[in-house]
């Protein structure tokens, strides 16, 4: 019984936590790379914007100093 025991204690233990602690950072991991995708997005979104309000700005000022 002792030596199933330190089976358990010194193999099984190990394997079980490595493999939970594995499947969770692939999780993590996963979570990441979606949030980094979704905030590329949402970045190059915001980057269009800036860039078409500038280029109002600029047809603003023109049509001002053509006047």
């Amino acid at each position: 019984m002792k030596e199933i025991l330190d089976l358990i204690g010194n193999y099984f233990f190990p394997m079980i936590l490595s493999v939970y602690l594995v499947i969770k950072i692939d999780k993590l991991m996963s979570s990441l790379i979606s949030n980094q995708k979704d905030f590329a997005e949402k970045i190059l979104f915001e980057m269009k914007e800036i860039k078409k309000d500038i280029l109002q700005i600029r047809l603003d000022l023109s049509a001002s100093f053509k006047k």
